[in-house]
């Protein structure tokens, strides 16, 4: 199955998938800064991060603040991968 295909097979597999992460995010920090989104941050994030993976796992049946949660725990781990790499380039350049 390709990993951009957003179909309802793909959105099925993909709540599988993140449904024990979704739920382990209940009480955590993620949703708590989810719960505290102005309405224009949310759309940042959902924008910035994929609002296809977003409908996706709405539609099959997550509540909002959990895909929201969910989006916020994928963009820190992308920006702290980020991180990485630019200090890795960094001390090579040194």
């Amino acid at each position: 199955m390709v990993m951009n295909d957003f179909t309802a097979e793909y959105a099925a597999v993909l709540s599988m998938q993140t449904g024990c992460e979704t739920i382990s995010l209940t009480q955590g920090e993620y949703l708590q800064k989810a719960n505290e989104l102005s309405e224009s941050a949310v759309t940042g994030v959902v924008l910035r991060i994929g609002s296809p993976y977003f409908d996706e796992l709405t539609k099959a049946g997550f509540q909002e603040v959990a895909v929201l949660a969910l989006l916020l725990k994928r963009e820190d781990e992308q920006l702290n991968e980020w991180r990485q790499t630019l200090a890795k380039i960094r001390s090579e350049c040194r």
